[in-house]
């Protein structure tokens, strides 16, 4: 009887020292979108894209234009054209309308690819500026609030700004390595 009231009283304290050190969890959160966007090197990274982007929009806007005139000279020149030369002129607009339809895909997809590329090298780093932050807090978990994963954290501490800034002054280089 003896024993039992020893091993309760041991499971006791393994219990509330389990308690204890639940309370001493400390928690922190990072919204990693945001943090994209404020870092030094994602907006040189989004201006660069945006650079291009316009680049290309006005190369594409050139073919758009191109097209209507096109299309517009096809609709006016209908009736005075004979219908070998409608059939031409229709077949050239086709190809063209395909062209601009194929340079379009290519050109959303080669931004997608370029926004991925470098966004890549940036959330690598971010996570060391993260690993800096939470190591010089003293944090025991820290969560990614941008992607909806966390609903509820009562007591959590929002370390975005710490590590944009702990990125920003190369923490995120060094800790990456």
């Amino acid at each position: 009887m003896k024993r039992w009231k020893y091993v309760l009283a041991a499971l006791f304290v393994v219990a509330m020292q389990g308690v204890a050190q639940a309370q001493q969890l400390k928690i922190g959160l990072v919204d990693f979108q945001k943090a994209l966007n404020d870092v030094e090197e994602g907006k040189r990274a989004k201006a660069s894209l945006k650079a291009q982007f316009e680049q290309k929009q006005a190369a594409l806007t050139a073919k758009q234009n191109a097209l209507k005139a096109l299309k517009d000279q096809l609709e006016t020149q209908r009736a005075a054209l004979s219908p070998e030369a409608m059939k031409a002129k229709e077949a050239e607009y086709r190809d063209k309308f395909l062209d601009l339809q194929k340079t379009l895909t290519q050109f959303q997809s080669e931004m997608a690819t370029k926004e991925a590329e470098m966004t890549r090298g940036i959330i690598v780093k971010m996570r060391g500026a993260v690993q800096s932050v939470g190591q010089k807090g003293g944090y025991n978990l820290i969560f990614e609030t941008s992607q909806d994963a966390v609903l509820y954290a009562p007591g959590a501490t929002d370390l975005t700004a710490q590590v944009v800034s702990a990125y920003n002054s190369g923490a995120g280089a060094s800790a990456a390595k």
